[in-house]
């Protein structure tokens, strides 16, 4: 009788490579920035007090091995094999196991997938993989102590031949990889969202401002208070904060950075945030608070942010100390060498700390603005997070002074004025008039305004706040 070019070992290795291609595929295509956002969140040295550090906890010698592997992450398609590499391996495990055990394997190899819906049932939340690599040690150890028994002792068991059906058995198995996969892909707890967030981290660490406008609709900013701070950031880099600051939902002052929350995604944007406005404290205070969060007490995103914010300071012996830190790490390489001539520049170059109170001082976000404001008058930027803050809450009064007092310098006689502040001023100005005084505003702005005042005063207050959604004036009401 002509044997079956598919014996139950390349039955195995075909269900072995499908699955991994499968897992692969949805790791890739639906958790990229995860992925990436997991090398940033873990940490791995080669020192031997790394090491030491490891086994004296709780996490031990799977969550070393996870360490080390969450390294190779910042390249997607690679933590996408790995991930799902390691969801295999049970499987495969459990299968050289079964054929090594019974006479007619190939009856009962679907129950080698089985194992997957454990695994990937908690998967996308093993942060450390702690759990991920823990299944795969114990079950190379058990598929090792099959292999050394049977070797001398070969059990006879057999399938009963009524599950030996061929159908049925591929049947079984794709119904045990689907339960399997659809743990992964289903959105549980909040995984695409996850994936959302780690994406606009992605994106904002990349400075690509426009992706975060075409990725964070009016609406998502509106109802998410992430995605919402990122757009505002976005806008605010972009200079289009005083364009669309109300249509992407700002509230307050709150909205541009987190003061109760120590999530890491929040602490990341925080420190993000505090970069682009070069405030230094702020962004050493937040990487670190971000880097407490992993398992080590520091994470490869906090260590690259804090050095390179100290070569900005020009602080030689901080960033040496952070610089060399990731030298011990197998994937900073290339990272590593890219700094050192930043490194040798500042070698011999005073710190830059020019000792600021009010940019140490972080609790109070309009009282950093409004001081930074006080000592850059010229930048539109920091005017704009302070002016379009007090719109937010209401502030009138403070805001028509402030405007006052850059404006001086930011918009001289006859220079256009955004459009935001022209309607804020014009609806201040119906009981200060003396508010517009000598200020240009645009004969569009003012006729819209005349519209807006005219169909509210008629009440057709739902009509005006339709017609004028995108403005400070529906904003008020």
């Amino acid at each position: 009788m002509k044997k079956s070019f598919f014996t139950p070992v390349r039955s195995l290795l075909v269900i072995a490579a499908l699955l991994f291609v499968v897992f692969w595929s949805v790791w890739f295509f639906c958790y990229r920035h995860y992925l990436i956002w997991l090398e940033g969140y873990s940490f791995f040295s080669t020192l031997p007090d790394f090491a030491s550090q490891y086994f004296s906890i709780k996490e031990g010698l799977p969550g070393y091995i996870g360490a080390f592997l969450h390294q190779f992450y910042h390249i997607p398609l690679l933590g996408a094999a790995i991930q799902s590499l390691l969801t295999v391996i049970p499987a495969f495990c459990l299968g050289i196991i079964l054929i090594r055990l019974f006479k007619n394997p190939e009856a009962i190899l679907w129950v080698s997938v089985i194992p997957l819906a454990f695994i990937t049932y908690r998967q996308f939340w093993d942060f450390h993989l702690y759990y991920t690599v823990t299944a795969d040690i114990a079950s190379l150890i058990l598929m090792v102590q099959t292999l050394a028994v049977t070797a001398f002792v070969k059990p006879e068991w057999k399938v009963p031949e009524r599950m030996g059906n061929i159908y049925l058995n591929m049947a079984l198995t794709v119904v045990a990889a689907s339960v399997s996969v659809w743990f992964i892909a289903r959105d549980e707890n909040g995984k695409s969202t996850h994936e959302e967030y780690t994406r606009l981290e992605y994106l904002g660490e990349n400075r690509r401002w426009d992706d975060i406008l075409d990725t964070v609709s009016p609406k998502d900013a509106r109802t998410d208070e992430l995605k919402r701070a990122y757009a505002l950031l976005a806008l605010s880099e972009s200079g289009l904060l005083t364009e669309h600051a109300f249509r992407y939902g700002l509230q307050g002052e709150s909205d541009f950075v987190f003061t109760d929350k120590i999530s890491p995604l929040c602490l990341n944007y925080n420190a993000l945030f505090y970069q682009c406005n070069d405030m230094y404290n702020a962004v050493i205070h937040q990487a670190y608070q971000q880097g407490v969060q992993s398992v080590t007490g520091v994470s490869f995103s906090s260590l690259r942010r804090l050095a390179d914010t100290y070569i900005e300071l020009k602080d030689y012996d901080l960033a040496r100390k952070y610089v060399d830190i990731l030298s011990h790490s197998s994937c900073h390489k290339a990272w590593v060498k890219e700094r050192l001539p930043q490194l040798e520049a500042i070698r011999n170059v005073k710190p830059e700390y020019a000792y600021d109170e009010y940019k140490a001082t972080i609790s109070n976000f309009t009282h950093v603005i409004s001081s930074m404001v006080d000592r850059n008058r010229d930048n539109r930027k920091y005017a704009d997070l302070l002016l379009c803050s007090l719109l937010a809450d209401q502030e009138g009064g403070k805001f028509k002074d402030i405007f006052r007092y850059v404006a001086e310098v930011q918009y001289p006689a006859g220079t256009p004025i955004p459009r935001l502040y022209e309607e804020a001023l014009l609806m201040i100005s119906t009981i200060d008039p003396q508010s517009v005084a000598g200020i240009r505003i645009s004969a569009d702005t003012r006729k819209k305004f005349a519209d807006f005042a005219g169909l509210m005063n008629s009440g057709k207050g739902t009509q005006a706040l339709r017609k004028y959604a995108d403005t400070y004036w529906a904003y008020s009401y």
